[in-house]
């Protein structure tokens, strides 16, 4: 924002700002900053963003040992001296609550002594921001440590009030948490004399996200008639279904949820296929996608009886289904079923589903 005044302040005191910091030694983290980007990124690439790069004493720093750097800074004055100091770095006027770079596009996002100059309400959302252009990636942060935010004048001229927000270390924690950021490292600085707040620093990595894994079962009697149940949060009729738990196969929670919500013991009778793409919750995409292995089974044991996932169960022929059925893509996997059980269709049966929800065509 161009009415900042720490803004303001930045474009008049650069050049005194950038010969006092910029040989402050920040070697051990960016070193090991640099050291997990190289592990973790692709070969060859290596592209960090200094996130309020000032003078560009840091990105300077990265560039030199074969980074690609785009420095970001809203301070003109800032800009000036970092092109003055590292001609051959990219340096781009930009806020870091509007920025515009493609998803994914870092390996790594450098926020140095930057962050704690936006009020405290525009945090999540920068932080939010870093996850999103950032791919598997890590995200370093130091800020002042401390409570509360003021507006402070700086002792390098007068009239040149700066706004500070000030970070706990839980605080900090927990938004790096809130914005999907696993927490890898904490550091507290000591507080030396002539400081007020310490330095406190983060360093964090994107959390994996990873489609989610679930089953669903078809169960025929010798009529021809499908098992289903009507759930009992009110969102209609469906096929044995759920979600593998972390510690399980596909195949021993496919059976596990016919016993959950049945009270059935089965085995499997066929594996039909994979069908995978955006996941709906209560009629919207949800994130993230759903891989969905469907199989048809055999009853061996048990009781059909009421449980805590069901209103009721029933047989019924596919002509003439119960509405409402929970999904529209069981409906679709049932008629896979089908063309397998009349020898039309030879499975495994791979469907992707697109955004618009419309199968692609299977592949056997």
């Amino acid at each position: 924002m161009t009415g900042d005044p720490t803004i303001a302040t930045y474009d008049r005191i650069a050049p005194a700002f950038a010969e006092r910091t910029f040989a402050i030694d920040l070697d051990s983290a960016r070193e090991t900053f640099a050291r997990r980007i190289k592990l973790n990124a692709p070969a060859e690439r290596f592209r960090i963003l200094d996130a309020g790069c000032g003078p560009g004493r840091d990105s300077k720093w990265f560039h030199e040992r074969g980074f690609q750097v785009i420095g970001v800074d809203l301070s003109a004055g800032m800009l000036a001296e970092a092109r003055r100091r590292a001609s051959d770095i990219d340096f781009r006027q930009a806020d870091l609550r509007q920025l515009d770079f493609p998803d994914g596009y870092f390996d790594g996002v450098w926020c140095c002594a930057s962050l704690h100059h936006l009020p405290r309400t525009d945090v999540p959302g920068v932080l939010a921001t870093f996850n999103r252009i950032l791919g598997h990636g890590f995200l370093y942060v130091s800020v002042k440590q401390g409570a509360g935010e003021e507006v402070i004048e700086s002792d390098y001229a007068p009239n040149t009030p700066r706004h500070f927000t000030y970070f706990g270390r839980s605080e900090l924690e927990l938004l790096f948490e809130r914005a999907g950021f696993d927490v890898h490292e904490v550091k507290e600085q000591t507080i030396t004399p002539g400081e007020s707040h310490p330095w406190l620093s983060a360093l964090g990595q994107t959390k994996l996200r990873t489609p989610l894994l679930a089953t669903i079962g078809y169960i025929f009697d010798q009529d021809g008639r499908l098992l289903l149940s009507e759930r009992i949060d009110g969102r209609g009729w469906n096929p044995p279904c759920g979600y593998v738990d972390p510690l399980e196969t596909p195949d021993e929670g496919f059976l596990r949820e016919i016993r959950e919500e049945t009270g059935l013991e089965a085995e499997i009778e066929q594996f039909i296929g994979v069908y995978s793409g955006p996941r709906l919750s209560r009629g919207a995409l949800a994130d993230p996608f759903l891989v969905l292995q469907a199989y048809t089974a055999r009853i061996v044991g048990g009781t059909l009886t009421l449980t805590n996932e069901a209103l009721q169960h029933g047989w019924f022929y596919p002509d003439n289904l119960p509405s409402p059925m929970s999904s529209r893509r069981h409906i679709e996997i049932l008629q896979d079923v089908l063309a397998v059980r009349a020898g039309q269709l030879t499975p495994p049966i791979i469907r992707s589903y697109r955004r618009n929800l419309v199968p692609s065509n299977p592949q056997s």
